[in-house]
C-alpha cells in the first residue's frame, strides 16, 4: 500500500525519496534508526513501533528536532510526535471476546493466544478481551500463550494447548496467523472445530469460508493496512505546512460467517492481510479532515 502510494503521489509531480527500514523486532535497533532519521534531517518518519515505551524518547526528540513523525499500527505512549493513525485496539478485544462469550452461551473452556508481550498492540487487545473474560465467571481461560505473529510458531503453541486441554470450547486468538494455526491445529488432531475469533489473516479466512459447511464460526476484525496511507497523507500535509489532526481512528471493520466469503481471496497467498474495498485518495483526505474538524469541536462534513 504505501509503495502504490508513493507511486500515485510522483504520478501527481510530488519528489519522494523512500527508504524502509526494519529492526527485525529489536528495539534498541529501531532507536538507533530513528536516531539516524534525525541525524540525517529526514523530513517524515513512518514509524510502526516495536515497543510502546522505549521508543517515546527518541520519538520525542525527532520531534523536537522538526521531522514529521506519524505513528500507525502499533503505538508509543508519548504523544510528542505529529500524529498517530489507530485502531481501538482495546475495543478491538472486548469485540472479539465478547462473541466468544455469547457463542459459548456466557460459559465454556477458552484458550487466549496473544502477540509478544510488551508489544502496544499485543497489551492492548488483550486488555479488553480480559475486561470481558473476567465480567463472566462462568468463562475459563484453560491456557494462554504468547507468541510472535507468525503461523509457524503458533501452530507449535496452539497443538500443545489442545492437547492439554481437548474439551476446550472455544479459542481467542488476537492475531490472524494464530487462529490460522489453529484451524489447521484443529484439524490435524481430527478434532471437531470450535468456533475461533481471529483476524483478517487470507489464510485463516480461506480455511473458515471452507469449514462453514461443517458448522465452524468464526468472528473477526482487521488491521487496515492502508492506514498507511492515511499516515503518508497526512505527514506530506504536515511537512506542507497544513493544519492537521494529532489523532486519526479507523473504524474497526466486522467479519462474520455471513461476509467471510468477501474477505477470503483465493487469488492470494495464505499470509496476505486480505481487504476487499480500499478507500480512495479522497476519501482518505475526507477523514482527516474530519479527524480535525473533530478536535477542533467543529461538525465534521458529511
Amino acid at each position: 500500500e504505501i509503495d502504490a502510494e508513493l507511486e500515485r503521489m510522483r504520478g501527481e509531480g510530488i519528489e519522494v525519496d523512500y527508504q524502509v527500514f526494519d529492526a527485525n523486532g529489536d528495539t534498541p535497533t529501531q532507536i538507533a534508526q530513528i536516531q539516524t532519521m534525525i541525524d540525517q534531517q529526514y523530513d517524515i518518519c513512518l514509524l510502526i513501533a516495536g515497543s510502546a515505551t522505549a521508543l517515546d524518547s527518541v520519538v520525542a526528540d525527532a520531534h523536537a528536532a522538526g521531522v514529521v513523525v506519524v505513528n500507525w499500527d502499533s503505538l508509543v505512549t508519548t504523544d510528542e510526535l505529529t500524529a498517530k493513525v489507530f485502531e481501538d485496539q482495546v475495543e478491538w478485544g472486548r469485540l472479539t471476546a465478547q462473541w466468544i462469550v455469547d457463542t459459548v452461551g456466557g460459559s465454556g473452556k477458552i484458550l487466549a493466544l496473544n502477540g509478544p508481550a510488551g508489544i502496544a498492540v499485543s497489551e492492548e487487545r488483550w486488555s479488553g478481551a480480559k475486561e470481558v473474560f473476567d465480567a463472566n465467571p462462568d468463562i475459563e481461560i484453560a491456557g494462554t500463550a504468547n507468541i510472535e505473529y507468525n503461523e509457524a510458531p503458533a501452530l507449535v503453541e496452539i497443538t500443545s494447548l489442545l492437547a492439554a486441554n481437548p474439551d476446550v470450547d472455544a479459542v481467542w486468538c488476537q492475531a490472524g496467523a494464530h487462529a490460522s494455526a489453529t484451524m489447521k491445529a484443529m484439524q490435524q488432531r481430527g478434532m471437531s472445530l470450535v468456533p475461533v475469533a481471529g483476524e483478517n489473516f487470507n489464510g485463516f479466512l480461506r480455511q473458515w469460508r471452507d469449514a462453514l459447511d461443517q458448522g465452524f464460526t468464526g468472528f473477526a476484525t482487521a488491521e487496515l493496512n492502508w492506514m498507511a496511507v492515511v499516515a503518508i497523507q497526512l505527514a506530506v500535509k504536515a511537512v506542507n505546512g497544513e493544519p492537521v489532526p494529532s489523532k486519526v481512528e479507523i473504524e474497526l471493520p466486522i467479519i462474520t460467517d455471513e461476509n467471510v466469503a468477501e474477505w477470503a481471496d483465493d487469488d492470494l497467498p495464505d499470509d496476505y492481510y486480505t481487504i476487499p474495498n480500499i478507500p480512495t485518495t479522497e476519501e482518505i483526505d475526507q477523514m482527516i479532515a474530519d479527524a480535525l474538524a473533530a478536535e477542533a469541536g467543529a461538525t465534521p462534513e458529511a
